[in-house]
């Protein structure tokens, strides 16, 4: 190994105090694993059980975190208390391999397959459509609605936390939800949401907001 990488392997803490065995992390990546509920299934314990030894942290696959926010089929959900005993096996599988466990959390907005959300109708900053074939055009989401999905980010933290994951990683780029407030092509709204590049960003920010504060209770 080269000297530009020698410290790979070494230990880090984080400002918090928690600690990393090592600098190496596994990247969220989707795999189509879990139930159809979006529960936890035995295929995705088997899957992360054999990526997390060696790694100092996991980093799961995209965890909608309502139902209208489901990007992919057998996607993790992590809407529910329903879903927090699947989460705990999941988080503990990952921990007993040596390796810190993070939920990355995420809202697909208008990327969300309409036959996979609920009246199969997506929901975005605003009613235009992805610049893909035949996309669907999304229905633009009220303030009842974006307060809404801010909340359900904050639910989505402490169900991770009670299901005993180290961590939470807000999935903000990639052309879904988060990212689709902040862009001038998918956030064409006239409110406190939307315009200026300042209130593009209000919608990302209060998600950060608001989960860092379940963090902190």
């Amino acid at each position: 190994m080269t000297t530009d990488y020698a410290n790979i392997l070494d230990s880090y803490t984080l400002a918090n105090g928690v600690t990393l065995k090592n600098r190496v992390l596994l990247a969220p990546m989707t795999n189509f694993a879990s139930e159809e509920n979006g529960e936890v299934s035995e295929e995705e314990l088997a899957y992360y059980k054999v990526r997390s030894s060696g790694v100092g942290a996991v980093i799961t696959a995209c965890a909608n975190v309502t139902e209208d926010g489901k990007g992919f089929p057998n996607e993790i959900g992590v809407y529910s208390d329903r879903l927090i005993p699947g989460l705990k096996r999941l988080a503990a599988t990952i921990q007993a391999q040596g390796a810190k466990a993070i939920l990355q959390i995420f809202h697909g907005g208008r990327m969300c397959p309409p036959e996979l959300v609920p009246g199969q109708e997506p929901i975005s900053a605003s009613a235009v459509p992805a610049e893909r074939e035949n996309a669907a055009v999304p229905r633009e989401m009220t303030e009842a609605d974006v307060e809404r999905v801010i909340e359900a980010f904050a639910e989505a933290t402490r169900r991770a936390i009670e299901a005993g994951f180290d961590g939470v990683e807000i999935h903000g780029a990639n052309t879904y939800l988060i990212q689709q407030f902040f862009s001038p092509h998918s956030n064409r709204r006239e409110d406190k949401w939307g315009g200026t590049l300042t209130k593009r960003l209000s919608f990302p920010l209060a998600v950060v907001d608001r989960v860092r504060a379940a963090v902190e209770k």
